[in-house]
């Protein structure tokens, strides 16, 4: 556990978190703990005096009359010697052994009190912005990503948060995310023949690869899921955990699944000012990170909570970083608004591709009322809409053929001048979702041109 810092303040265990109403700090409250102090060492017990006796006369009368004898007349096997503690106290009799307090007894101080997810996203957030050139959003998705790094032990996947754009800014953001990720380290490129040295030195990866390449791409992708396991001399092992990349300055670089991106972009701003609170806080907060995780681990393994109205990947990241986030379900509603946004981008950046294209131009000539159509054709009509977008790029009927192939729609033989493919009831169903998947909405007419003609070939 990170070593606490000293406080200025103390908290009981029923005291909250109060924020001033303009405070000197930016607006971000400074968390504190309350220190194990131990108790001071009792004082030493004091001898108390023994009252006095009339033993002694009694027996200097009983020894007169012959009944005891004197005490030259003892016998030296038979004595009691008194012991060596005792000597010299006279009349003084001592405190029983089990009076004494011999060991200090640490004081009964209620436990540090556990920071909310909301208090640890709201500064987080607030720490971020006064270090880095982020946007809010931008912001809050560090902020999201850093507390599930906390938590990575109960999770199957590790959404891996992919920086591009400013390549000063976003060393920034990694310099940010070594104080508050979870053993984090700073790592100059990264090689599969790194992951075993990373697994015993880290807890966090936080990559600088400003040359990403399908490679590592490939191999980071693989490392968001821990049911992946990687070949290692001659065996198996699970090199899974939390990772934050620098990709470089363009955001469409090599796609890394189950990730979250944020593009920083170039400008000439000139460079925060750090608050005078921001230190203080970079040493607090790793300590309430740390506590809210050994509170919260166990339930974080066993929650089961999965949004609603995201794609099917954007929601396994979503799923991943809102199990982290416990009783707050504003946050959780924030994370899901985020993600919406990042689904729409990606969605946007998918519709550009040549896989995109492609799929478009099927569709059309499928809701022409055709029963099949050439690849030649499909060719044709995907260099129609490069043309009307301003795109130099060009199929052949051999690419179109291979791309749909990749799309799960591959081509079959349709007469002796070429292949294509058939528009019957099972391709059909293929081509809606990957439409739904590359952001293709149907206009209402466009949905009722569908409908009629597949009642049509039901009939």
């Amino acid at each position: 556990m990170p070593e606490v810092p000293e406080n200025t303040l103390l908290m009981t265990a029923g005291e909250t978190a109060k924020q001033l109403a303009e405070p000197v700090d930016g607006g971000c409250f400074q968390p504190f703990i309350i220190p194990r102090v131990s108790a001071s060492a009792a004082p030493k017990p004091v001898s108390k005096p023994k009252p006095r006796s009339i033993m002694p006369a009694i027996d200097e009368v009983l020894r007169d009359h012959g009944i005891l004898p004197t005490p030259n007349e003892t016998k030296p096997e038979t004595e009691f010697p008194a012991p060596a503690a005792a000597e010299g106290k006279g009349d003084a009799e001592m405190v029983q052994p089990s009076e004494i307090l011999t060991v200090p007894v640490e004081a009964q101080l209620p436990p540090p009190r556990v920071a909310t997810a909301d208090e640890l996203f709201a500064w987080i957030k607030q720490c971020v912005l006064a270090q880095a050139q982020l946007s809010e959003d931008a912001a809050e998705l560090v902020a999201f990503f850093v507390i599930s790094t906390w938590c990575q032990e109960a999770l199957t996947v590790l959404p891996c948060l992919v920086i591009s754009g400013s390549a000063h800014d976003a060393g920034v953001v990694l310099h940010v995310l070594k104080d508050f990720c979870r053993n984090a380290a700073l790592v100059a490129g990264i090689r599969r023949s790194h992951l075993g040295v990373l697994h015993c030195a880290c807890r966090t990866k936080l990559i600088w690869e400003p040359n990403l390449d399908r490679r590592t791409a490939s191999l980071l992708s693989g490392l968001t899921d821990r049911n992946y396991m990687v070949v290692e001399r001659g065996s198996m092992a699970c090199y899974s955990k939390s990772a934050a990349i620098y990709v470089g300055q363009d955001p469409e670089s090599h796609q890394i699944v189950n990730s979250i991106r944020v593009h920083i972009p170039v400008t000439n701003a000139a460079p925060l000012a750090p608050p005078q609170w921001l230190t203080v806080m970079n040493q607090r907060l790793p300590v309430h990170l740390d506590l809210y995780r050994r509170k919260n681990l166990a339930l974080v393994g066993r929650r089961t909570w999965v949004p609603s109205g995201l794609s099917s990947e954007t929601a396994a990241i979503a799923t991943a970083l809102g199990r982290g986030i416990v009783d707050a379900p504003a946050l959780l509603q924030k994370l899901v608004v985020l993600l919406k946004t990042e689904d729409k981008h990606r969605q946007s950046e998918l519709s550009n591709t040549t896989d995109a294209i492609v799929l478009e131009a099927t569709r059309t000539l499928c809701r022409d009322g055709r029963e099949h159509a050439y690849a030649r054709e499909i060719a044709a009509a995907a260099n129609h809409l490069f043309e009307a977008r301003g795109e130099a790029a060009r199929l052949s009927p051999e690419k179109a053929g291979h791309t749909l192939k990749r799309l799960g729609l591959p081509t079959h033989p349709l007469s002796q001048t070429g292949h294509g493919l058939k528009f019957d009831r099972a391709t059909i169903a293929r081509i809606e979702p990957l439409c739904a998947v590359y952001g293709m909405e149907d206009t209402p007419a466009e949905a009722e041109n569908l409908h009629s003609s597949q009642t049509t070939e039901n009939k």
